[in-house]
Formats: C-alpha cells, structure tokens, sequence
C-alpha cells in the first residue's frame, strides 16, 4: 500500500518539477495578490472629509471646528455658506458628512441650554455612515467648552485587546491566507484526475497494481506539501511586510493548516472527478470555493448579520473554520482547547470529499 501510494506521488512531483514556471506563478501569485487586496480591502477610515456650515462664527464653534480639524480622523474639505451648496456636496459625493451650527450656539451655550446642532451624514454606504456619525458625536460631546472644567462623574478607561492599534489590516490579512490558500490548493488537485482522463493514460492506472484510493492518496500528498509551502510563504509575508502580530503557537497553527489543506484539496479532488478537462475541473473548484469562500467565512462579512439560511449553509464553507483558527493563534494566541471543534469539523468534510472522490474515481477507474 505505502509503495503504491509513493509511486502515485513520485509521478506527480515529476508533472510538477516538467513545469517550473507554473510552480514560480504558484509562489509568485498569492504575494502579489495579497499585497493588492491587503492595501485594498481597507476597512480603516481615516481623514474622512467633511463640511462646516458655520452660522455662529463665535468661539464655541470654532472650539468645534478645532477639535475636528485635529482629529485623525476627520478632515476639514471646505467651509461652506449655504444649506444648499453643503447638499450638493453631498450629493455629489465630495464629502462624506456637514457639521452646521445654527446661529445662536454660542448664546445658547453661555446661557446653559442645549444648543441646536445639525449633523448631516451621506448614508449610501450604512456601515460608513454608522462610524462617521460615532467618530462626530464623539467629538462633539467632548469638546470642553470654557475654562471651568465639567464634573466628572466617572472615569472610563478602555482597553483594547488583541489588536491595541485597531489595524484593520491584522483582521484581513489573515483572512486572506485563508481565502487564497483555499483558492490555490483547490487548483492545484483538480486537474489531478482531469488530466489522466484527457491525456488518455486513465488505462496506465487501470493496468498498474495501485488501487483507487492509493492513486488518490498518491496524488494528494505531493500538493498537500506544495500547498503547505505556499501558505507558509503568505504566512512569511504577512508577518514581515504587514507586521501582522503572531501571538499563539507556529506549531500549531502548521498542525491545525494541514487539516484545513486537506479539506481544500479534497473539493479540487472532486472537480477533477466529475470534470472531463483540466479547464472545466479548475473553473468548477474556483466556482465552489472563492466567492463562497470571501462571502460565507466571515472574511468580511460578519455571519450573525446574514439570513438564517446563509448561516446554515456557511457551515459546509472550510475557509470559516479555519479562519476562525488562523485569527484565533494570530490574535488571540488561544490553544487547541479553544479550536478542537473546527479541526473536527475540517477533518470530518475532508474525509467525507476523499471518500466520495474515491467511489466516483474507482466507478471511472473500472469503466
């Protein structure tokens, strides 16, 4: 048996060392990817412009005015002198939102009462909008109007674990080893079976003494270490290039990334079954593994937020468990007791896919 495995994996290392220049696009491709989508899926808001409609002109508005100058997160586009050039701003999309002070903020201020203060927030984009609206009200309520300072009541002290800067890069990065090595691994096994059938050397296998689930476990092996190089390559990149903190066990995190690999190849293996060529098997793996992969894994999306039926089917998605566990080690430094459940679950589906991908393949093997 282990011969018979060996020499199914011997002849697949030969197809990939006869095709060196898809082996350095294999390499080359996830770092130039990852360096794309990790500066373009940004979800940090920084020096969002926005508008002042000033109709106070008096120093509590400026005091405002200071203060969101000053912050990092806000910038100042334009001054505006009407409502109407301030909606057509918005309109138009060259701000995001207009802080307008009615004419008596100051007044109303020196008196004690509660001034009138209008905030207008460009909500195409709802979760955008959301933050926007927090970051002005932060600002807003905070600004200390006057030398005498207001009581205090309590203090709050926040703090922020795991990720203390709040780099929205710590959180898409790893999600995006996940999603890419889910992509490349589900490539690199569908044209396995695909090829045989259109080369025509499907009786070579039939002819030699390895059975099908030997041929099957001889074809994997070879792109489960491959697999594993290029992720540890991404791994490698993200630690040095985006300084993505490592907080849990590298270990680990190898050990619980080859069941993940292992599920991922097991859907290519099952392209390749089902496909007669190499092109339809790669377009049928990609089909069922990158859009679910970015839309179902809680990649960007938050899953709580889906329909219930999205929810159920994210379950049969492995790019949600392994996400689950590559930002876990990543970020939060947690052990196996915390992830056992997504190991399980990864190990479960793959050996279900081999499984099916060997009761088809010996059906063709016996054709």
């Amino acid at each position: 048996m282990i011969s018979n495995i060996w020499t199914m994996a011997r002849k697949e290392i030969i197809h990939i060392r006869r095709d060196p220049r898809s082996i350095a696009l294999l390499f080359l491709l996830p770092l130039i990817m990852m360096m794309l989508y990790g500066y373009a899926i940004n979800m940090d808001l920084k020096d969002v412009r926005i508008g002042v409609l000033d109709q106070d002109h008096a120093w509590a508005s400026r005091e405002v005015t200071r203060h969101l100058q000053g912050s990092d997160f806000f910038r100042i586009h334009r001054y505006y002198d009407s409502r109407e050039a301030v909606r057509d701003a918005i309109q138009r999309g060259v701000i995001r939102a207009a802080v307008i002070f009615p004419a008596d903020f100051t007044l109303k201020i020196g008196r004690n009462q509660s001034p009138d203060l209008q905030l207008l927030i460009d909500g195409s984009d709802a979760n955008t909008g959301k933050i926007v609206e927090a970051g002005l009200l932060q600002v807003v309520t905070t600004t200390r109007y006057g030398p005498a300072p207001s009581p205090v009541l309590f203090r709050l002290e926040p703090r922020v674990w795991y990720n203390p800067e709040m780099k929205g890069v710590n959180f898409i990065v790893p999600g995006l080893i996940a999603v890419f090595l889910m992509m490349i691994a589900t490539i690199l096994t569908s044209i396995t079976i695909a090829r045989e059938k259109e080369t025509g050397t499907m009786i070579q296998l039939r002819l030699s003494p390895a059975k099908p689930l030997h041929i099957i476990l001889g074809k994997v092996l070879p792109y489960t270490f491959l697999a594993f190089l290029v992720g540890t390559l991404m791994l490698l990149f993200a630690l040095v290039y985006y300084r993505v903190p490592f907080q849990g066990s590298a270990f680990l995190l190898a050990g619980l990334g080859i069941a993940y690999l292992l599920a991922a190849l097991s859907i290519g293996l099952l392209a390749s079954t089902i496909a007669r060529t190499q092109q339809v098997a790669m377009a049928a793996g990609l089909l069922g593994t990158l859009l679910p992969s970015i839309i179902l894994s809680g990649f960007i999306f938050p899953l709580r937020s889906m329909p219930r039926i999205l929810q159920w089917i994210s379950y049969i998605i492995p790019a949600k468990y392994f996400l689950e566990i590559i930002r876990g080690i990543m970020l939060k430094g947690v052990g196996i007791q915390h992830l056992w459940t997504q190991v399980v679950a990864l190990l479960i589906f793959a050996a279900v896919l081999i499984f099916i991908s060997t009761v088809r393949f010996r059906r063709q093997f016996k054709i």
